[in-house]
């Protein structure tokens, strides 16, 4: 099957980075874990509870919901930091992309080995700018609050259309359908990515013009 896309497009400061990808990042993870799977006898199963808890950002007047999990968290902050150190040590490139991508493991047959096959991916791009002006910067940290918002509750509605999902497997197949590493939490299977994207084809100075106009798209 064709796997499900989604793209979100931003433009953001340095320092802005990290909390801007962790909070989308985080709030697709949120939907799209579960407590740990017991199972007894045959198919029938029980699904533990998880733990939530409101993250409030540094650089973005933002606050969201994040599971509460430190294996989770570990994770998502090392591929994250990779991302920024990526695009703020360049001097060339000052726009990326970071996807975080859902599969299900496929078995193998005889000689074959398995395949995975994504079935929903999600990728941020992110214009890098510099301000050197405090008025620019509120306006712009102001801005961005605006659109995580929005961001999030597209998110949201996303996740919640009757669309496919993975259907819950028997013990003997758990492992193609959910990650199972984690003590507390049971994500679906996933793996996150990033890349540099080069220059933004318009300058940094139309692209701050069009977002404090708040004509970028959402």
């Amino acid at each position: 099957m064709n796997a499900r896309s989604q793209v979100m497009e931003l433009v953001v400061e340095g320092k802005q980075i990290e909390e801007v990808v962790q909070a989308l990042f985080h709030t697709i993870l949120l939907h799209r874990s579960t407590g740990k799977y017991k199972y007894s006898l045959g198919t029938k199963f029980t699904i533990g509870s998880v733990a939530v808890q409101d993250m409030e950002c540094d650089f973005v007047d933002f606050t969201y919901v994040k599971l509460r999990s430190p294996e989770l968290e570990a994770h998502l902050r090392r591929e994250v930091a990779l991302f920024r150190d990526m695009l703020r040590t360049s001097d060339d490139q000052n726009c990326g992309q970071i996807t975080l991508e859902f599969y299900r493991r496929n078995k193998g047959r005889w000689l074959f080995p398995g395949e995975n096959s994504p079935w929903e991916v999600w990728t941020i791009k992110l214009d890098v700018v510099n301000l050197s002006l405090e008025n620019d910067r509120a306006e712009f940290k102001s801005r961005l609050s605006e659109q995580l918002t929005e961001k999030v509750f597209s998110i949201i509605d996303i996740i919640n259309r009757h669309e496919y999902l993975p259907r819950v497997p028997a013990k003997d197949e758990e492992e193609t359908v959910f990650d199972t590493t984690y003590m507390d939490i049971q994500p679906y299977l996933f793996r996150i990515y990033h890349q540099a994207t080069g220059p933004s084809p318009s300058s940094v100075g139309t692209t701050m013009r069009k977002f404090l106009r708040g004509s970028l798209a959402l």
